[in-house]
């Protein structure tokens, strides 16, 4: 490559004294490496870049360095010259970032000297694990970290943010991340909250993301609880996009890697709700995932038992008379998750003197709704909406009474179980179906009249007829309930006898 032979001469063909004088030809003849194409270089052309770039602190001043430095930042968005440099430049870059930690950066020299050496660090780091291991093992994080406190200016501020961006995005490498980061990040998001620096909130909070994935620090869930700045993001800027995305992811992140969402319920999940309403509608791809993703969380809140603690309860309740809403969604997603979420919240108890305020009692109001909805579902053919509904019903069954229903809704909840089971060859459809019907037998409060409906000697050989069942589970679930049938309706010889049939399989 000529302009890199050229360089090679003028820079092996000068004397220490004359560097001074000079600088201005070879701050031209950097920048105009800067403007090389890094795909068109060579292995042997990096060697000499490597071998010749003016980086020596001692020899070069700042307008030099951070002219050299420009040309490893802008090279470097190519992976191959990331590769090429490798470790030798990634600690000859740290170790002059390392010499400025100390100097005013109000000289625009040393101001450009900072700037050109953190883009370069930042880019030699982006995606490739090795030289970010280089980067972090040289304490190049640590230094970040103290220069951060002392910046005033955002545009410094922003690549500073952007390198610690970097730096934190590990794969395969576990590093121990200092434990007052967060803190300090969160302490710094709150300082610029004011200043509509999407891009700083966005990479801050992706820093936050990166720790919390990668850390191989033991960190308390409440640490993550504390994270004003996120609450602040959520709560000023939620009509912007990917603010809304990423705080959403952040919250996503720490519940998955601590397996604990209830932490959720210490006031995020009002902001969640509210993110929801608004997005609910919009049909642009980032908020239809957004909607997704807080779905996908309310689920696994919901399934999170550390949601049942007493304290937690009217939380619970606030999210269950929101979801009871969303089941009338036009969004399908949303309305396959509100009643998975409510299947999950019903049974739920809590021992407090508000024991009319269990999810499953105000959930019990709507089931109107619900059969009808199931029964919909069964004319759609939706086996998802099918399974979660039932799923439902056996959950508020097994935490209330029967009797607690309305007659005509018990009616009604009897004759749509059975005609599921009339319309479906799908085994987890089946043997929701049987729970419900068992749970509805043996948790009593169901009157003769109800009980003809099981004597139906169509219903009967269907459910004989599972107890031949290829499923084990399924098999031995119809057996259970024909037992169970009987204990009641002993008089009946179609039932007594498909019972003594089946006896033989069940001992």
């Amino acid at each position: 490559m000529e302009k890199i032979a050229y360089f090679e001469f003028f820079i092996t063909n000068i004397k220490n004294e004359q560097v001074n004088e000079i600088t201005d030809d070879i701050t031209h003849l950097l920048n105009e490496l800067s403007k090389l194409d890094p795909k068109c270089l060579r292995e042997k052309d990096y060697e000499k870049l490597i071998k010749y770039l003016p980086l020596s602190l001692n020899i070069y001043n700042d307008q030099v360095i951070a002219a050299a430095c420009n040309v490893i930042a802008s090279l470097s968005t190519d992976e191959s010259a990331r590769q090429y440099f490798g470790q030798k430049i990634i600690i000859s870059t740290v170790n002059i970032f390392k010499s400025l930690i100390n100097r005013s950066v109000k000289d625009k020299y040393i101001q450009e000297c900072f700037l050109q050496t953190c883009r370069a660090i930042g880019n030699l780091c982006y995606y490739h694990e090795e030289n970010t291991k280089h980067a972090l093992k040289e304490g190049c994080l640590i230094i970040t970290m103290k220069v951060i406190k002392t910046i005033s200016e955002e545009s410094l501020l922003s690549v500073l943010i952007g390198l610690l961006l970097n730096l934190t995005h590990l794969d395969g490498y576990s590093y121990k991340f200092p434990d007052d980061m967060i803190e300090e990040l969160n302490a710094l998001g709150i300082k610029y909250i004011n200043n509509n620096n999407f891009k700083l909130y966005i990479n801050l909070s992706s820093i936050m993301i990166n720790i919390v994935r990668k850390s191989s620090n033991i960190r308390k869930i409440t640490d993550y609880e504390k994270c004003s700045f996120i609450d602040n993001l959520l709560d000023k800027y939620y009509m912007h996009l990917n603010i809304t995305s990423i705080c959403v992811k952040f919250i996503k992140q720490v519940s998955k890697t601590y397996n604990v969402y209830s932490w959720i319920l210490k006031k995020k999940h009002k902001a969640l709700v509210l993110i929801l309403d608004e997005y609910e509608k919009n049909q642009e791809e980032e908020a239809k995932c957004i909607v997704k993703k807080i779905c996908d969380i309310i689920i696994l809140l919901s399934n999170d038992d550390n949601s049942m603690d007493n304290d937690k309860q009217a939380e619970v309740i606030y999210l269950v008379e929101w979801l009871l809403l969303k089941v009338h969604s036009n969004n399908l997603y949303i309305k396959l998750s509100a009643v998975r979420s409510l299947g999950n919240f019903s049974r739920f108890k809590y021992e407090s003197n508000n024991i009319g305020k269990i999810p499953a009692k105000v959930i019990l109001k709507h089931i109107s709704c619900f059969i009808n909805t199931l029964e919909k579902s069964v004319s759609d053919r939706n086996s998802l909406m099918e399974v979660s509904i039932l799923c439902m019903f056996k959950n508020i069954l097994y935490v209330t009474n029967f009797e607690f229903m309305e007659e005509n809704d018990q009616n009604k909840l009897i004759k749509s179980t059975i005609e599921v089971l009339n319309h479906t060859t799908f085994n987890p459809i089946i043997m929701k179906s049987l729970d419900v019907i068992g749970c509805i037998i043996q948790k009593g409060g169901i009157n003769q009249r109800q009980l003809l409906l099981y004597k139906n000697s169509t219903f009967i050989k269907q459910v004989t007829t599972y107890c031949s069942s290829d499923d084990e589970d399924i098999s031995l679930k119809a057996k259970k309930l024909l037992y169970c049938i009987d204990e009641y309706i002993s008089e009946e010889f179609d039932v007594t006898q498909s019972v003594e049939d089946n006896l033989q399989i069940i001992n």
